[in-house]
């Protein structure tokens, strides 16, 4: 489990990997996961943010997700403020055709 809690300030999202498939993932407004960037919730609400802390050590714990943890997003723009996190956002940066080839 992540031992990683919320320590950045303004707004904040929940990002994790799939265990199963490693897509980088998001938790939504409604505290599922998502692959889509676009629907995370980013908030600054501490009462949200604790919320998404318990969902997240919860699914981590049930094996749906691993390397849970907030990132800081640019309250101006909606995106992450740091590089590794776009980087992310962009998805995969291997080739999935080949997984989809052996499936």
């Amino acid at each position: 489990m992540s031992s990683l809690k919320h320590k950045g300030k303004g707004p904040q999202a929940m990002t994790a990997n799939e265990l199963r498939d490693g897509y980088s993932v998001w938790l939504d407004e409604n505290l599922d996961w998502t692959r889509d960037y676009s629907k995370s919730l980013r908030t600054e609400d501490q009462d949200l943010i604790d919320r998404m802390q318990l969902k997240a050590e919860t699914d981590e714990a049930k094996n749906i997700v691993v390397g849970t943890y907030f990132i800081d997003i640019e309250s101006d723009t909606g995106k992450p403020a740091r590089y590794r996190e776009k980087f992310r956002v962009a998805g995969p940066s291997y080739d999935t055709a080949d997984l989809l080839e052996t499936k």
